[in-house]
């Protein structure tokens, strides 16, 4: 054991440094072989103790993270659970965390990292911010037909004026004509949001979509942005609508660029994508644990989100802009929960990354 761990100290001690999350790194006996400063705060005790227990005298044989551990050890992989609430036998305090477990290859060692947030509350925070903006699409829904009614009037009305107009007001008209056009096909686009039963989906391979968003930013808004690619080509479809989600990345893009474009010259946006085995979680529209699978990231080096606004930043009429409407977000947000996934705003040491989490197309 100790041979083992002489060989990986110095990983170990930059690793335990880096990550500010309580670790804990067990044996294939349970006994808990090393810990870092952040595990001292979240058990109550000191290294030096925490570093001579048994796992079982922490957790109790039926909690759920034993499962987690044994699922780790049977299938030498990385196993994740969020929103997990854990009743600690020492003193009897409850947390509710996202856990990682992980087996160290070519070892019998698991490390486990717990994270104090439970990424759920962030989801179900995200749904309601979701609802709110389907709630504000459902009222430009009845707006629309209280609308269409008089531009149907004021265009009927401008076309028989055309008839013996002059050439001067013949162009005043048209453009009168051409307004309550766009008007009309403006709220057209609106409504498909207000009802997800309408959106017509396909099986969507999501990197060819990041493809067309990224060579329309390259040729315009964000020309002078470079683009780092981290795709794992062997994600499966996904069934989505690909210009709703077309319009979900433009918009995360030029977020992005434009955070860049204020906060630094040299900007670098990066397009991964990945696959998370066993992501489990609990939404409002489900009474089950669903799977998410398959996440989507754009992340950019821009200065990060404004602390003001973070914590609702998918609500409607939130924004940090000048011009901003506020809506790009809270409509990104429904889009991405009427294709069953979820939309997650984090923050890292350059600036933010959006993370997208999406079913396996069946």
């Amino acid at each position: 054991m100790e041979t083992i761990l002489d060989k990986m100290q110095i990983d170990l001690d930059g690793l335990f440094r880096t990550i500010k999350h309580p670790l804990v790194i067990l044996d294939k006996d349970d006994n808990i072989v090393t810990s870092n400063d952040d595990a001292e705060f979240f058990f109550g005790l000191s290294r030096n103790i925490l570093n001579k227990y048994k796992f079982t005298a922490l957790y109790s044989k039926t909690s759920p993270l034993y499962y987690l551990i044994n699922q780790s050890r049977e299938k030498k992989t990385t196993i994740r659970e969020y929103s997990l609430m854990l009743r600690s036998l020492i003193d009897e305090k409850e947390h509710e965390v996202d856990i990682q477990v992980s087996p160290f290859e070519d070892t019998e060692y698991l490390l486990l990292m717990f994270i104090e947030r439970g990424i759920a509350k962030k989801f179900n925070r995200q749904y309601m911010q979701a609802g709110s903006a389907k709630s504000l699409v459902e009222m430009s829904s009845i707006l629309a037909h209280e609308i269409k009614n008089p531009l149907s009037g004021i265009k009927g009305a401008a076309q028989l004026l055309l008839d013996g107009a002059s050439t001067e007001n013949q162009s005043l008209i048209s453009i009168i004509c051409d307004e309550t056009d766009r008007i009309n096909n403006l709220i057209n686009s609106m409504q498909i949001f207000s009802d997800s039963s309408q959106i017509k989906k396909e099986k969507i391979n999501m990197h060819t979509i990041f493809n067309h968003v990224k060579m329309i930013a390259e040729n315009g808004f964000a020309k002078d942005i470079k683009f780092i690619e981290k795709f794992d080509p062997s994600l499966p479809d996904i069934h989505g609508n690909k210009d709703l989600l077309i319009q979900v990345l433009l918009n995360l893009i030029k977020n992005s660029s434009e955070a860049i474009k204020n906060n630094t010259n040299k900007g670098e946006i990066i397009l991964s994508s990945s696959f998370l085995s066993s992501i489990r979680i609990s939404l409002p529209t489900s009474s089950k644990k669903i799977e998410l699978p398959l996440c989507f990231s754009i992340e950019d080096n821009g200065g990060g989100i404004d602390t003001d606004i973070y914590e609702n930043i998918f609500d409607p009429f939130i924004t940090s802009k000048k011009e901003g409407k506020g809506l790009g977000l809270s409509i990104a947000s429904k889009i991405i929960q009427d294709h069953d996934g979820v939309i997650e705003c984090g923050t890292t040491s350059r600036g933010t990354k959006m993370s997208i989490l999406f079913p396996v197309s069946h």
